[in-house]
């Protein structure tokens, strides 16, 4: 009979802890909603929550809680802002309509006169990319890497401007600069993920997919798809290799 009680008690104990502890389901929608009533400061801890979890969900919500905690709105939002993709570029001389969306699509918090601080946005931009493209969202994962190459650029303008905001020429320039292989490597993994199957994408996602398109089928190594889209938005006129 004791054995019993105790069993029965220890029984009790262990469903009402179970039926106490939250799912995973549960921890995502709280993050969810601590991110959509937080302060930018206060976004990345709304993701403690779902610290453990590696699904798609999650990263897409670590992906915007990145956006947030710099100052932007979910990477969905962007979509009306992407539409300049779909004009001329304004560069001096030409460039593609790309060049514009990075001038205005790059993570630039801080004194960026300051390397170091230059560095984090660096880091910022990179962790963002992760967590977007494997977020599964098509959107995200394009977003994030015109950031992430946007990022590149402006932290390379930043560093001859003495810290004040470059020019879109600016960036044209510094886009020029980049690592082909590092530039390569972006476009491979955002193409495969996130540019396969676009029958209702908007036309700006699709001229932007089809740029990458045409980097991927200019080479065969992250080298050469690198300088190949590098080519393509100095000039959309030209040819690869």
């Amino acid at each position: 009979m004791i054995y019993t009680r105790h069993f029965i008690f220890g029984l009790t104990s262990f469903l009402v802890l179970t039926a106490c502890q939250k799912t995973s389901t549960d921890n995502l929608k709280e993050t969810q909603l601590c991110l959509n009533n937080s302060a930018p400061s206060e976004a990345r801890t709304c993701l403690e929550k779902i610290s453990s979890d590696t699904s798609a969900q999650a990263n897409k919500l670590r992906c915007a809680g990145i956006f947030i905690s710099e100052g932007f709105n979910s990477p969905a939002s962007f979509t009306t802002a992407l539409d300049q993709i779909n004009g001329s570029g304004s560069c001096t001389g030409g460039c593609s309509s790309t060049i514009d969306a990075m001038n205005s699509f790059n993570f630039h918090s801080g004194d960026n006169s300051d390397a170091t601080n230059r560095e984090h946005n660096l880091a910022v931009s990179l962790e963002a990319f992760n967590y977007c493209s494997a977020a599964e969202t098509n959107i995200y994962m394009q977003i994030s890497s015109i950031f992430r190459i946007g990022t590149l650029a402006a932290m390379t303008a930043y560093a001859t401007t003495n810290g004040a905001t470059p020019t879109v020429d600016q960036i044209k320039t510094a886009v020029g600069s980049l690592s082909n292989s590092d530039v390569g490597a972006i476009v491979m993994t955002t193409y495969s993920t996130s540019c396969q199957n676009l029958t209702t994408a908007s036309d700006a996602t699709k001229k932007y997919c089809a740029e990458l398109e045409t980097a991927v089928n200019g080479g065969t190594t992250e080298d050469a798809i690198g300088a190949c889209l590098k080519k393509k938005l100095a000039d959309p006129a030209a040819t690869c290799p």
